[in-house]
């Protein structure tokens, strides 16, 4: 009996670990706004090197509303040191996206000194 405890136990914490969620997986580049809250989430977030030495950046972001939602999103370019590069493609960008649209995102750095970049999201701001 005591046997039969502890197997069913160990199932239990076994199969616990295996449940599926449906929150994407965070990425530490990616800031979204506490407004939106669950509103909106970005996926498949990509930052790689082109053969001309400048990275260019892409991910999804997804509209988790059954509602229109206006966003706005900017991308910011980090040097080697960590410090962010002054640049004009380092604006605050609009987006409507239609509910439960995924769309994707796109941009380049602006010098090749950029070896990584910060993405954020916010409501947009009219």
């Amino acid at each position: 009996m005591f046997k039969k405890l502890i197997m069913s136990l160990a199932a239990a914490v076994a199969f616990a670990g295996c449940v599926a969620t449906n929150v994407p997986p965070v990425d530490r580049r990616v800031t979204i706004a506490p407004d939106l809250g669950t509103s909106v989430y970005i996926t498949d977030v990509r930052c790689v090197k082109g053969s001309t030495g400048i990275y260019a950046f892409q991910a999804n972001m997804v509209n988790n509303t059954s509602s229109d939602l206006a966003v706005d999103w900017k991308l910011s370019w980090l040097d080697a040191d960590g410090v962010e590069i002054d640049s004009a493609v380092s604006t605050w960008r609009s987006r409507m996206l239609q509910p439960f649209e995924v769309c994707a995102l796109k941009g380049s750095a602006p010098t090749s000194a950029a070896v990584d970049m910060m993405f954020y999201v916010r409501k947009a701001r009219r």
